[in-house]
């Protein structure tokens, strides 16, 4: 398997709508989400999917907002999740931010979610705080920051 990235396009949104209504059921994107967010390319946003062949398998976005940048999401196939996807996907977010002058890097991730936990600590990521019922009643986020190293 060889994964490969590039930026998300217009014609990925129904693929991707599937796949959030599939791993987030609670709180999928919306297309419309999906749009908002490609229209914001490439100045301060930047979108990837992650394709083995030809299957999109992942995908992720980052936004810039001043000199922070906030990781808007990452996902993974389940069938595709524990090869390394998902942390290339994050440097290569991070590394578009870094190079558009991000001194700090936040992201909200699911409470209980292990795996991205793991991911996320091991990139250099602190915990900073929870915000209840961020996702839908009783479905926490808990809040990450990592600071850029000059």
């Amino acid at each position: 398997m060889k994964v490969t990235f590039r930026q998300m396009i217009s014609l990925d949104i129904p693929l991707l709508v599937s796949m959030e209504r599939e791993i987030y059921p609670e709180s999928p994107w919306s297309a419309n989400q999906f749009k908002e967010e490609l229209a914001g390319m490439p100045k301060s946003r930047e979108y990837l999917v992650a394709l083995d062949e030809i299957e999109v398998v992942g995908y992720g976005g980052v936004a810039l907002l001043g000199d922070v940048a906030d990781i808007h999401t990452l996902t993974i196939k389940q069938s595709h999740r524990r090869l390394g996807i998902a942390s290339s996907m994050l440097e290569k977010l991070e590394t578009w931010a870094i190079q558009r002058g991000a001194k700090a890097l936040m992201l909200e991730m699911r409470e209980g979610n292990e795996a991205a936990m793991s991911l996320y600590q091991k990139a250099g990521y602190q915990l900073i705080s929870r915000r209840d019922n961020y996702y839908a009643k009783g479905i926490h986020a808990l809040i990450m920051r990592k600071e850029v190293k000059q």
